[in-house]
């Protein structure tokens, strides 16, 4: 019997965490259950942020810090909930967002993750490094839409990537601009990870009680092909077709992706599609990201993983809105974990919203039906609020929703 079907067997005896599958009740219980099926090495480099964890935590605590007022007697029980977003309509103002390593966290991986959004009425950024060859994840979620992240530590590879996501069929590229360097992730080095990160056999072997603590994890791993005391060809972005996860994950932790204003430029002459520009902070950067030629822009500090200290994006989003105008739309990440945040991120002016955390904890715990209801619970925490305050659709969505309008 081979190894991929002894391990078929065995993850389909143990199942998703040893139990019957219950729905989800937020995405504190995903990341609960996350961190009950994965190893710590795993569960850490997703859950973790740079240095100290400040811009991390404190990502968090700014959408909190906006005191929402409900608004009554409006009779409003039915809310909208779709938006457009660079030419099409999503039934769902929530993305998934690109996040690295997803491949290692359930054998669904980021073309489960895919199918999950276009469950919902929305789409997936599949991030360059996600362990996942981009034409594999294409064909894994067919007629699911996608965006491709494009991370590249040389214009050689960003041009084969670009080339690549093309005759992929993925309508969007979002240009990540915020990893010049890589943050400090001290997790990682509290495992026994240094960079760069390498799940090769070495670090499988030193990394092995670990594992062995989560079977389940390691039957599915196994059960879908993954040899985890094999060392990894190494890999470039996005892993061409044939390399495999741990091969494109093992170079995750080295790539930094230096891009400059005129990149992007260079970029935007090179593809035909909507281009965003990811990791806008400040409105100086964002209007020459649309001077170089972007569609629209993500307004995002890397989840707290590059530098720590860097102000919490809700703290910036109303100011690069206001810069921004009418030019382009703008959208957030950074520390969203209820429906609420989402209104919250919407009535500063934001288009819509991206997720990563929440929705890798979810993959984690159940692969692509807990992402989906995952995001089920966002859009039933979203409608609620919305009802709360009085509103019937996305649009009307202002600062006069919060107790005091920011600045």
């Amino acid at each position: 019997m081979s190894a991929r079907r002894l391990g078929s067997l065995l993850a389909t005896w143990a199942g998703p965490a040893g139990q019957r599958w219950r729905p989800l009740v937020g995405v504190a219980d995903a990341r609960a259950r996350a961190r009950r099926v994965l190893p710590r090495v795993v569960f850490d480099y997703v859950d973790g942020g740079a240095d100290d964890e400040w811009t991390m935590a404190a990502n968090e605590a700014a959408w909190r810090s906006l005191t929402l007022v409900p608004r009554f007697g409006t009779g409003i029980t039915d809310v909208d909930l779709g938006t457009e977003l660079c030419g099409s309509r999503l039934a769902l103002p929530i993305l998934l967002a690109p996040c690295g390593l997803a491949r290692l966290l359930h054998p669904d991986g980021p073309a489960g993750a895919a199918r999950a959004a276009a469950a919902a009425g929305t789409l997936a950024v599949l991030s360059a490094v996600a362990g996942s060859p981009l034409e594999e994840v294409a064909a894994r979620a067919p007629g699911c839409r996608q965006w491709f992240q494009l991370y590249a530590p040389t214009r050689a590879e960003a041009a084969a990537l670009v080339e690549r996501a093309g005759a992929a069929g993925y309508e969007a590229l979002v240009v990540t601009v915020d990893t010049p360097a890589l943050g400090n992730r001290e997790r990682d080095r509290r495992n026994g990870v240094v960079p760069p990160l390498r799940l090769d056999a070495r670090q499988a072997i030193a990394l092995g009680p670990q594992v062995l603590a989560r079977p389940g994890w390691a039957l599915r791993m196994l059960a879908d092909g993954v040899s985890l005391l094999r060392s990894p060809r190494p890999a470039g972005p996005g892993s061409g077709p044939g390399r495999g996860p741990l091969a494109a994950a093992s170079t995750i932790s080295r790539l930094a992706s230096p891009f400059t204003w005129a990149d992007v430029a260079w970029v935007r002459e090179r593809w035909q599609g909507p281009l965003l520009v990811k990791g806008i902070l400040t409105p100086s950067d964002a209007r020459a990201a649309l001077d170089s030629g972007a569609d629209g822009l993500v307004v995002s500090n890397h989840g707290g993983r590059q530098l720590d200290g860097a102000p919490a994006t809700a703290q910036v989003l109303r100011s690069v809105v206001a810069a921004v105008g009418d030019r382009a739309p703008v959208l957030v990440d950074g520390g969203i974990r209820r429906g609420s945040d989402v209104v919250r991120a919407l009535a500063l002016g934001a288009r819509a919203v991206l997720i990563g955390r929440p929705y890798l904890w979810a993959l984690a715990a159940g692969g692509q039906p807990a992402v989906e209801d995952l995001l089920g619970v966002l859009a039933a925490e979203l409608t609620r609020t919305m009802v709360l305050l009085g509103r019937a659709s996305l649009r009307e969505l202002g600062p006069e929703v919060f107790l005091e309008p920011p600045t």
